[in-house]
């Protein structure tokens, strides 16, 4: 009898450590770095997918990000962008370091926020003292829905672009 438990539970434990490693190893929203041309931008998020949910919209809707709520702009543990050199975004200075990402998304435009705490780990906004910077962009209707939530860099002849897509909705933060 005692070895039939002592066997119940060891496979119980076998199969519960097997579960979280295929967890860890393969999460549901993958983590992904982005690095810029010069490679001295990366940008580090987690990339939920769509799922056919409605992604962003009233609160009431059950929208997974509502208009004016904190997100993390990523799933997981919130963004975060490394920067080998200064940069300037909407005239201020990002000093070269690490500093995460996180927005409060409305219908017509994001406010996008640049904070020195990385180590933040949680569903509720950090501390707004530790902003450095904030810009408001407006948001770009796409025509075709975008299943995963992407960053990546783009560039014209006087901007780089930090670009974020999700669903039918996309956002650019020049920066220089």
């Amino acid at each position: 009898m005692i070895r039939k438990i002592i066997i119940i539970l060891l496979s119980l434990v076998i199969i519960s450590t097997l579960y979280i490693v295929y967890i860890i190893n393969n999460p549901v929203s993958p983590l992904e770095t982005v690095q810029n041309d010069d490679s001295t931008i990366s940008i580090t998020y987690s990339r939920p997918f769509k799922k056919d949910r409605l992604i962003f919209g009233k609160e009431s809707d059950t929208a997974l990000v509502p208009y004016g709520k904190y997100w993390r702009t990523g799933a997981n543990k919130h963004t975060f962008i490394k920067n080998s050199r200064d940069i300037e975004i909407n005239g201020k200075l990002l000093s070269s370091g690490e500093y995460s990402i996180f927005s409060i998304p409305s219908e017509n435009e994001w406010e996008v926020f640049f904070n020195t705490n990385i180590n933040y780990f949680g569903a509720n906004r950090p501390d707004s003292s530790d902003d450095i910077i904030s810009v408001k962009v407006p948001v770009i209707n796409l025509l075709n829905e975008v299943e995963q939530l992407t960053i990546d860099f783009e560039k014209d002849s006087i901007f780089n672009y930090i670009s974020i897509k999700w669903d039918l909705s996309k956002i650019i933060i020049p920066f220089r």
